[in-house]
């Protein structure tokens, strides 16, 4: 009668910890690894994150912040960029840095022409914009396609810290 006991109070453990678990990556954090050259040289390939997504509900984004987001027309792929462009910022891409430092337009912001950011959208950009696919493809993200701030990151164990 004592093992029945024993094996009912470890599955009610462990049903009740994978519960907290899904609710907790449901709605509050959610890991995710780095994929892609993109944000380089802040963030590498196989790098793994804590993303926080309950703060978006009650603070504004701000210009700098690193986020993970759908792409506009892709909800099965999470990428992480920089938000560059908060509502309310007339923003112009130009191809005026050095040689070498691709800054060009693309089919949504045109290279020389200046863009209003309404309310509720956000220009976001790979560090590495060389080697990234952000706002100048996909033009400007929408808020309800943020999936959260990147707070944390977790791994490798030598670049553990807040972000």
């Amino acid at each position: 009668m004592r093992e029945n006991n024993f094996f009912l109070d470890i599955l009610e453990t462990i049903l009740s910890s994978l519960i907290v678990i899904f609710i907790i990556y449901m709605t509050i954090a959610v890991p995710e690894q780095v994929s892609g050259s993109s944000m380089e040289p802040n963030f590498h390939t196989g790098e793994r994150i804590l993303v926080e997504k309950i703060s978006k509900h009650f603070k504004d984004f701000e210009r700098g912040e690193v986020v993970v987001l759908n792409p506009p027309g892709n909800d099965n792929v999470d990428y992480i960029k920089r938000i560059v462009g908060i509502p309310g910022d007339i923003i112009k891409v130009e191809n005026y840095l050095t040689q070498g430092t691709c800054t060009e337009g693309g089919p949504d912001l045109k290279d020389g022409r200046s863009l209003k950011i309404e309310d509720g959208s956000f220009l976001v950009m790979g560090d590495n914009r060389d080697n990234s696919a952000d706002s100048r493809v996909f033009g400007l993200v929408e808020q309800k396609r943020i999936v959260g701030r990147a707070v944390f990151r977790f791994w490798p164990l030598n670049r553990m810290g807040f972000i």
